[in-house]
């Protein structure tokens, strides 16, 4: 909370003397036409269906018929988790492996859905901003990008082959596993058996084309929700800066993702308005198109998440309850 109010003066203090630029954005943001908005809040519900199916394409390749309704529903609620609560990433994980466990999964394969919607999420943003980085390729200054890009394909080539050559992945976690089963089993009753851990994992069957659907549907995730930035600009009739808008929203989630405020908030308008203005956005168009995007994006969804995050958790109760009961009056008509 303190950390949260240090940025909030922050941010006060660095706002002073832009009143007429606010102002001027609070003005588009008044006459905003309602058409562009409507598109994008039906966009920003693609985004999250689409995150959801992703998720499930996931859990498609160790359970046989995953609910996907159920699915979308957790990966809604992950979202606002992440983006709500400080330390979400951690929470996020312990929920969405709880329910992934209420839904079939082994601890194992719960614990490779979680890691692998992470990191496949972000090889998806990645591809993205590549995309981004090759459209803005002229209004960049030097030649970096000629070396960062080469070696940003590569890293995210290779965690997309890691995820579909699960034997691989199993090698490769081998010492880190180790080392965390050295410092863990101090603690624990029964110790962690990394040989049988490694060996769930290499036993996870994953196709080429399981992870490329799984991506695909990752990237019309993020695709959905950059279109609602750029329908903002529609929307207060200004002018789409097609030259650095998705490198811009790169920078932008790759803001929200940074441990200084829940969800990004404040880190994610700054950074996305100034990478908009850099690459020849209007000052005053950009701050209110961001300041729409992220009333779509951000606020609207919450509600929704918490209301799906309080739905699943009482029906993962009340089925664990049920499984209780089921298997008491199987003991109780045994005995008798």
């Amino acid at each position: 909370m303190v950390l949260v109010l240090g940025v909030a003066a922050l941010g006060i203090w660095a706002l002073r003397g832009h009143d007429a630029e606010l102002s001027a954005s609070i003005a588009l943001i008044e006459h905003a036409q309602a058409w562009p908005l409507v598109l994008a809040v039906f966009a920003e519900a693609g985004s999250v269906a689409a995150f959801g199916i992703f998720t499930w394409r996931l859990l498609g390749v160790g359970l046989e018929v995953p609910p996907l309704l159920k699915t979308v529903a957790v990966a809604t609620a992950n979202t606002t988790i992440n983006n709500t609560v400080p330390g979400g990433t951690a929470f996020a994980s312990v929920y969405t492996y709880r329910e992934f466990r209420g839904m079939g999964a082994d601890a194992v394969f719960a614990s490779w859905v979680v890691l692998a919607v992470n990191l496949l999420a972000a090889v998806a943003l990645g591809m993205l901003a590549l995309v981004g980085v090759a459209v803005s390729f002229r209004a960049s200054q030097g030649l970096d990008l000629l070396i960062v890009v080469p070696i940003v394909s590569a890293v995210l080539m290779g965690m997309a082959v890691l995820f579909s050559s699960p034997r691989l992945f199993s090698r490769i976690l081998r010492p880190p596993l180790e080392l965390s089963a050295r410092l863990a089993n101090r603690f624990r009753r029964e110790p962690l058996q990394v040989d049988d851990v490694l060996m769930r994992i290499g036993s996870i069957t994953t196709t080429k084309s399981q992870v490329i659907v799984a991506i695909g549907w990752a990237v019309a995730n993020w695709v959905m929700d950059a279109t609602v930035l750029a329908l903002a600009y529609v929307a207060i009739g200004s002018r789409i800066p097609w030259g650095g808008i998705l490198l811009a929203y790169g920078a932008g989630q790759l803001a929200a993702n940074l441990p200084v405020t829940p969800g990004g908030l404040g880190v994610v308008e700054g950074s996305l308005s100034i990478a908009l203005v850099a690459y020849g956005g209007a000052q005053e168009p950009a701050v209110a198109a961001v300041l729409l995007y992220r009333l779509i994006s951000f606020w609207l969804v919450i509600p929704f998440g918490w209301l799906s995050y309080l739905t699943t958790n009482v029906v993962r109760r009340r089925a664990g309850q049920a499984r209780i009961a089921s298997a008491e009056t199987m003991e109780g008509g045994g005995s008798s």
